[in-house]
């Protein structure tokens, strides 16, 4: 089960699981699911897992949900949010700092694993690539329909030949799945990558030879806050964005509710903020910058 998709479960979850919230003092809450986030799990699959939930909590527990909204671009995920049909998403923290600003935004929540959110640049031993100017007549796959992936390896390159110049690779391969682009690399079908370090991680468990054959260039690699996110619009008053949060963070604390948590693989409830958006926003900061300085003299890139 995607990452995303238990994050959205957990939160639905914990909600159940807090009868003492009144549904009569509290907005209803609308959540807008970015599908495309999802790697591992049919859009039908989602839809009915999440719009299943919705409807047992509603009927059971008097929860004020409205039925959930499930977007294909962040471009009409805004839209909803902007016109008030959602108030509170789950997306991709580098598409959130793409099309929101921090004050759109109010803190709120979401299930996470321990293991850092890192995006590792990893290559084959033999390939001997040390640095960006390495990767020059080399074989580069990165994850497919990614916003962090694209403007990470624009930024990388900019930062080496002064322009996004994909021409010097000799291939730029696309996967839907972190593991995928690890399985690319250990069969030596791809000289570098672009990988999620919990799907690195879990690879190198179940094969102990992976470390043998690829390596990590930690100098290359993007630490940035989670890499999914959730949170308010901040339209949604204080107070009742309060009453949401304690209650969810309280959801490790009960028997029950650890046995929810386990179910969807998340070690901790945590607190989104707004600010955990900052390396990504960092990054297109710096992106949009070298953007404009690698455009020929008279002509403006494009933000």
């Amino acid at each position: 089960m995607s990452k995303l998709l238990r994050c959205c479960l957990v939160v639905l979850m914990s909600w159940a699981l807090q009868g003492s919230v009144l549904a009569d003092d509290l907005p209803p809450i609308s959540i807008g699911f970015y599908v495309p986030a999802l790697r591992d799990v049919p859009r039908k699959d989602v839809e009915v897992s999440l719009r299943f939930w919705i409807d047992e909590l509603g009927a059971s527990l008097n929860l004020p949900f409205k039925p959930i909204r499930l977007y294909d671009s962040m471009t009409e995920l805004k839209l909803g949010m902007d016109n008030g049909d959602i108030n509170f998403l789950v997306a991709t923290s580098m598409g959130v700092a793409q099309y929101f600003a921090p004050e759109e935004l109010a803190d709120g929540f979401s299930g996470q694993k321990l293991v850092s959110a890192d995006l590792l640049f990893i290559t084959r031993r033999a390939a001997g690539i040390k640095t960006m100017a390495d990767l020059a007549g080399k074989r580069v796959a990165i994850l497919e329909n990614d916003e962090l992936s694209d403007v990470y390896l624009e930024t990388l390159l900019m930062q080496t030949w002064g322009r996004p110049d994909f021409t010097r690779l000799a291939a730029l391969g696309r996967e839907k799945r972190s593991g995928t682009l690890v399985h690319r690399l250990f069969f030596n079908q791809a000289d570098a990558a672009l990988v999620e370090r919990n799907a690195f991680e879990a690879a190198l468990a179940l094969n102990g030879q992976i470390a043998q054959h690829l390596q990590v260039l930690e100098d290359l690699s993007f630490r940035g806050g989670p890499p999914h996110i959730g949170l308010f619009s901040s339209r949604m008053a204080p107070q009742h964005v309060t009453v949401f949060s304690k209650a969810v963070m309280g959801l490790g604390k009960t028997p029950r509710g650890r046995q929810i948590m386990d179910i969807y693989h998340s070690d901790t409830m945590v607190v989104s903020r707004v600010s955990d958006l900052d390396p990504y926003r960092r990054l297109l900061a710096q992106h949009r910058a070298l953007l404009a300085k690698s455009a020929p003299p008279g002509k403006k890139k494009a933000p």
